[in-house]
């Protein structure tokens, strides 16, 4: 996964296969520096985004769950953000206004769609469409009033789905 930052440098989150790790590498106008942010707990899928004051954070199934990972700006913390099932396939991660994270992501046991967001203090799980398999190949961005909305594909339907929060509820379309 890719995130561009106010600066115009790349950010890259992706998976290791040969040691099974999370990996970043990030642009610094010269050349690119790679880290090791998660080690031998991750499964392939990752998405980065940037913050406003150019730190990234990047989600990522783990150890069956969903995780999150963010430079703190002197080093990366790591945290189950849900810990349902073999949940947090196919992610995606979308930064508000106050640089929360909110997160999309597929629960692979329930087939479901998962929504993740962090108010600051702590993280809120819900479930966002249960109708089927639903939830694959999320995406998330969210809008100016800082709702989320989702697109992802129904495989129960074949169809391409979108989810958005009106500020009170889920719209499915």
């Amino acid at each position: 996964s890719i995130a561009v930052d106010g600066s115009g440098r790349p950010h890259i989150s992706y998976y290791d296969r040969d040691n099974h790790d999370l990996k970043y590498a990030r642009w610094n106008g010269s050349a690119w520096q790679i880290e090791t942010v998660d080690t031998n707990a991750f499964e392939r899928e990752t998405s980065i985004a940037v913050d406003s004051n150019g730190r990234p954070h990047i989600s990522y199934h783990g150890e069956g769950s969903l995780k999150h990972a963010f430079w703190n700006g002197t080093s990366w913390q790591t945290e189950i953000v849900d810990s349902t099932p073999v949940t947090g396939w196919e992610n995606s991660i979308a930064l508000d206004s106050n640089n929360r994270p909110h997160i999309s992501h597929h629960n692979f046991t329930s087939q479901d769609l998962k929504y993740a967001r962090w108010d600051g203090i702590q993280w809120h799980n819900e479930t966002v469409d249960s109708a089927g398999e639903v939830g694959w190949q999320t995406s998330i961005a969210l809008d100016r009033n800082g709702n989320p909305h989702i697109s992802y594909y129904d495989a129960t339907n074949t169809n391409l789905k979108h989810a958005a929060w009106n500020g009170s509820t889920w719209q499915v379309e």
